[in-house]
């Protein structure tokens, strides 16, 4: 099965919406933000992430003929063919929602807080170089 220009549009889209909302959440201080809030930052990283991977997964498959075994090798598999500097950064993405999904009673809120600020540069770097490859 080939690319699906629209798949690729939908889960760019997805990613988007999640670092919008993102965005808009650590625009106020931490101490401000409620606990609905606190929550919605991780599921927003959460499904950030799953987007990407749904994305990336895709994309190995489809237009590199490989079968990733693992979130971190969808995305190296894509990333790297992409040539993009930043892939540790994008899997590192991974591991923070793996941390978000398999130990959420140790998960420092005010952690995820500053990694939200550290911004999604990658991501979007990620986000336009898919678009040219795939959408065009």
């Amino acid at each position: 099965m080939p690319v699906d220009p629209a798949l690729v549009r939908a889960r760019i889209s997805d990613v988007r919406l999640s670092v919008n909302e993102l965005r808009r959440l650590t625009s106020r201080p931490f101490s401000e933000l409620d606990v609905d809030q606190r929550y919605s930052m991780r599921y927003n990283l959460i499904a950030l992430v799953e987007s990407l991977v749904s994305l990336c997964t895709h994309l190995c498959m489809e237009a590199y003929g490989k079968t990733p075994t693992s979130y971190r090798e969808a995305i190296k598999c894509v990333a790297e063919r992409l040539t993009l500097s930043c892939v540790k950064d994008l899997q590192a993405l991974v591991g923070f929602r793996n941390l978000l999904i398999h130990r959420y009673w140790t998960v420092d809120d005010e952690r995820v807080y500053r990694e939200i600020l550290d911004d999604f540069k990658c991501v979007e770097e990620f986000l336009y170089a898919v678009e040219e490859a795939f959408t065009r």
